[in-house]
């Protein structure tokens, strides 16, 4: 129950700070990621809205063909592999972050506590 939870506070806006430029500059945010714990954070961040993005993106072209195939069979069958398969990929990223926290749990890397 928890990952749920997890997975659905990452849905949640948030703030959007900048950065000095002072003595990092030319240093880049997976440069400083040393430990486990921020690189495994890093990818749950970047992974889920990226899917998130993908997903809506790939239904709205899918049903786009779908609804201007005109009844012609291989634009249906191409609107329904579209659809299948966004689906498909995004089933997949959930899973590796679901096992990502799993592990981390697992590991004691105490990541969303």
């Amino acid at each position: 129950m928890k990952i749920i939870t997890l997975i659905l506070n990452m849905f949640k806006p948030r703030g959007v700070f900048a950065q000095g430029l002072g003595a990092s500059l030319g240093q880049t945010e997976i440069d400083n990621t040393t430990d486990a714990n921020s690189l495994v954070e890093l990818i749950i961040e970047i992974a889920i809205p990226f899917a998130v993005t993908c997903v809506v993106l790939l239904i709205i072209y899918a049903g786009y063909i779908l609804m201007s195939s005109q009844g012609n069979p291989d634009k249906i069958k191409e609107g329904k592999e579209i659809l299948t398969n966004a689906i498909i990929g995004f089933v997949v990223v959930a899973l590796s972050v679901g096992i990502l926290l799993l592990l981390s749990d697992t590991l004691n890397l105490n990541i969303y506590e």
